[in-house]
């Protein structure tokens, strides 16, 4: 019965991914506690659906992003336990990398750093590992922006595309009517990037959680895009394109108006979601917005 069942939920999901334009296997690293009973997701389909029930109580973000990724644009994604990940193999097995703000850099150090498939990373503290700031670390953190603003730099890059220059990423907060406050990670000190990689969005205004609500300076990064080729800080040279978007999945903290339990990735609002799109877009190399993809 057990296997009649994973082959029936197999074929479900294969149904479910014939509908997308173009179809791509993305990795998902996550942290080990999310694991309750060991499952492999990988392999069974059911021990898949019983991660995203853990998921959805414990890091609901990362549970909307799965979601999101599968039904609404028709990827594949594979969930790793980021413990038990094998590099290599994840690269081999999928086409782009996500790298989950949840699980934090001591767990993947520079795992990825030297990854032929392009990354995409919320995780800010992985900046030094993936070459962007000779070794330093000390200059990201988590911030709070209470309006939930955005603001393009450069507005001619592909990501920017199909949105405004400035705009607010997150819902409104039924409670207050205003845009729900998130955490997103950033770049503390930009002078530390030393010109690695291009900073495409900033946070026009925004608060240090980790300096109890201490004001960063104005225009701190929240987006930053690395082309393939691009030469690293520690004498390397991308290999694939890499991107940094500091959406970050950190429970928001109350005394700035945060709400505990919720998480960033799932309180984006429309424009917020398409950033996320055309990142997704642009690390596969799609010179175009989302709404114009084509078939590899």
């Amino acid at each position: 019965m057990k296997v009649f069942l994973r082959i029936l939920i197999a074929v479900i999901l294969s149904l479910s991914f014939q509908q997308c334009g173009w179809c791509s296997n993305i990795a998902l690293l996550i942290p080990t506690t999310l694991f309750l009973m060991g499952e492999d997701p990988i392999n069974y389909p059911e021990d898949k659906e019983f991660l995203l029930e853990t998921m959805a109580d414990m890091e609901p973000g990362l549970q909307w992003l799965v979601l999101h990724l599968e039904k609404d644009l028709g990827h594949l994604v594979n969930i790793y336990n980021s413990a038990s990940d094998v590099p290599a193999d994840v690269q081999a097995a999928n086409d782009l990398i996500f790298i989950s703000e949840a699980l934090g850099s001591g767990s993947i150090a520079a795992d990825y750093k030297n990854s032929k498939k392009p990354v995409i990373c919320t995780e800010f503290y992985l900046l030094d590992d993936m070459g962007l700031t000779n070794g330093q670390s000390s200059f990201t953190g988590g911030a709070s922006n209470l309006d939930s603003t955005i603001k393009f730099v450069n507005t001619n890059h592909p990501i920017a595309q199909g949105l405004p220059a400035e705009f607010i990423v997150t819902i409104n907060d039924e409670a207050t009517g205003k845009p729900a406050v998130a955490t997103f990670g950033t770049v503390t000190n930009p002078d530390l990037l030393h010109g690695v990689g291009e900073v495409l969005a900033v946070l026009p205004t925004s608060i240090d959680e980790s300096a109890s609500g201490a004001e960063l300076p104005e225009n701190v990064p929240i987006l930053i895009v690395v082309e393939k080729g691009t030469s690293l800080d520690n004498g390397g040279t991308s290999q694939a394109n890499w991107v940094f978007l500091g959406y970050s999945d950190v429970n928001p903290v109350a005394d700035y108006g945060g709400v505990p339990g919720t998480r960033t990735l799932a309180l984006l609002n429309a424009n917020g979601v398409k950033l996320l799109d055309n990142v997704v877009a642009w690390a596969f190399g799609q010179l175009t917005s989302v709404d114009q993809w084509t078939i590899f």
